[in-house]
């Protein structure tokens, strides 16, 4: 039997991954509503707030005395801001396809970078099974129909947001020595909610008032969806993202973020009714046994590491 401290990281990286993957579709309602960069700022804004409400009432603890707050936020312009930037303009000018398959390299970039940063070691059968789940994730966008564009410009503020999330998980590793997972998330949240919010002024300022901001609330898919993003995909997934590149290596996460399009697919067959076809089976088969061969072999290892302890 593996100790519970053993599985919660892993429990903690398939969690992330099942938010993210859900959380395209209320992406898609907030922003039927509200362009992207106001939706992150009510995003990033209600995050805070709550991070902040559980402070006060002492729900959680952070304690920033004597650490260094430069690195804090050098991390947390990485993500959120970098990345969500990145992201947001790249999907502007990029094809869905050309994303999916170039979001795809992130566990790879993780990989090669966490072996150069942090010196993380990582078997050649990890490597070929993180290299299946890759695959896996391409075949099913590849068979969905790749649609190019004319502008490079996309694919590469979509390459740069996989850079910004693959040094933002290199980062959060180093920095778990210094910080705890819930302080790391709530000066995420902050940053984030700053610079959302001032890029919101700066860009929409004229339409912006507190009747409009207060309409837009009681339009419920809306609110709904802002919640959805705000408590989970904000504060629940860099939290437990945090939390499981603490406790595992940076290249061993970075696999598990392949799963977030597993769950994107059954997500739209079950609440959308789109259509699952033979390649989406055969994609997902490869995600999850890229996987479950990743983590067999880090399982292994900690079992190795209990016998010896005992």
């Amino acid at each position: 039997m593996y100790k519970i401290k053993s599985i919660l990281p892993i429990i903690s990286a398939v969690l992330n991954a099942v938010i993210v993957g859900f959380s395209l579709l209320f992406t898609k309602n907030a922003v039927a509503v509200l362009p992207p960069l106001f939706t992150l700022a009510y995003r990033f804004s209600i995050a805070f707030l709550i991070m902040s409400l559980l402070i006060l009432f002492k729900v959680i603890k952070v304690n920033y005395k004597n650490k260094n707050l430069k690195i804090l936020l050098l991390f947390s312009i990485v993500q959120p801001v970098m990345f969500f930037t990145f992201q947001a303009y790249g999907m502007k000018y990029a094809s869905s396809s050309e994303a999916g398959i170039i979001m795809a390299l992130t566990p790879i970039i993780i990989m090669i970078m966490s072996y150069y940063f942090l010196k993380e070691n990582i078997s050649t059968r990890q490597r070929s099974f993180a290299l299946l789940s890759v695959f896996g994730v391409m075949v099913i966008y590849i068979m969905n129909g790749i649609t190019l564009n004319k502008s490079f410009l996309g694919p590469f503020l979509i390459f740069l947001s996989v850079i910004s999330t693959s040094s933002y998980t290199v980062m959060a590793k180093k920095l778990s020595t210094s910080f705890t997972p819930i302080e790391l998330t709530y000066g995420m949240m902050l940053v984030g909610a700053t610079f959302f919010n001032i890029c919101a002024l700066i860009f929409y300022g004229e339409t912006l008032s507190m009747k409009s901001f207060l309409t837009t609330l009681q339009n419920k898919p809306f609110l709904i969806a802002i919640l959805y993003l705000s408590f989970l995909s904000s504060i629940g997934t860099s939290f437990l993202s945090n939390y499981s590149v603490s406790k595992m290596d940076a290249a061993i996460v970075g696999i598990f973020s392949n799963l977030s399009t597993v769950v994107s697919i059954f997500a739209g067959v079950f609440v959308l009714n789109e259509s699952f076809y033979v390649y989406h089976f055969i994609g997902t088969a490869m995600i999850l046994a890229g996987v479950i061969g990743v983590n067999k072999k880090l399982n292994l290892a900690s079992a190795k590491e209990e016998k010896e302890e005992q």
